[in-house]
């Protein structure tokens, strides 16, 4: 009897909590980098963490944080030069405005941004028609494998509480 007044318990814990959902904390947002036509007033600087690399980017992003569908950490490269690298998948919307954006910007960079912190390049080869983007990000203190493992289940964290607060909507 106490087993089944214990379940009783949790489950209204669980149904009275459930209903206070946890906000996102890690906001990520891509950005294009900027022309060198491109106004001051257009565009502004970022550094990534750890190699000290220094980009201009526009000032509007091309994505959103609710626009990320899934993160996942993959090696891409040739077979004898795998790097590790950050896949970040959008929704179709987003994926739309990549591929448009990267059509008109080869040999620029893709930059990844977490709450105002750019931490994640992908140059831009050729336009991207799928929605997958794969980005080498950095953290101080961690080796490429580590960040891109830390970071990665920091978005999936948050993509799935922004999931849940639009299902609440």
């Amino acid at each position: 009897m106490k087993f089944h007044y214990t379940l009783f318990v949790f489950f209204s814990l669980l149904f009275v909590t459930g209903c206070q959902t946890t906000p996102p904390s890690h906001f990520a947002s891509i950005y294009v980098e900027a022309p060198e036509s491109s106004s001051r007033i257009m565009r502004k600087n970022v550094t990534l963490p750890v190699s000290g690399i220094t980009i201009p980017i526009l000032g509007k992003e091309l994505t959103l944080a609710e626009d990320l569908l899934n993160t996942e950490v993959v090696e891409t490269g040739e077979s004898d030069l795998r790097v590790v690298s950050l896949l970040v998948q959008l929704n179709r919307t987003a994926a739309a405005m990549i591929m448009d954006v990267t059509r008109q910007a080869r040999g620029k960079h893709l930059v990844l941004v977490i709450n105002d912190e750019a931490v994640g390049i992908m140059p831009i080869e050729d336009r991207v028609v799928d929605g997958n983007l794969f980005f080498f990000v950095e953290r101080k203190g961690k080796n490429g494998k580590e960040a891109a493992l830390e970071i990665s289940r920091e978005l999936n964290q948050s993509i799935l509480l922004i999931r849940q607060l639009e299902d609440k909507k």
